[in-house]
């Protein structure tokens, strides 16, 4: 059941870390700044928290020996 939650949470991740680039380009296009700013934050938000899963995944043990 963890993996399927696991793969669940991934998909949807990939769906709005796509959802971001589109976001990105039409601020861009459109000259908006504030827009793609925030973009981008949301953006790199999600990427702190992947990649801090992929560094410590739930359920490892990180106490030292």
């Amino acid at each position: 059941m963890v993996n399927a939650t696991r793969k669940a949470e991934a998909v949807e991740q990939g769906e709005a870390a796509c959802q971001h680039h589109d976001e990105m380009i039409e601020a861009i296009e459109t000259h908006d700044p504030n827009r793609a700013e925030a973009v981008v934050r949301a953006h790199f938000d999600l990427s702190r928290r992947n990649m801090a899963e992929f560094a410590a995944p739930e359920g490892m043990n990180l106490a030292p020996m």
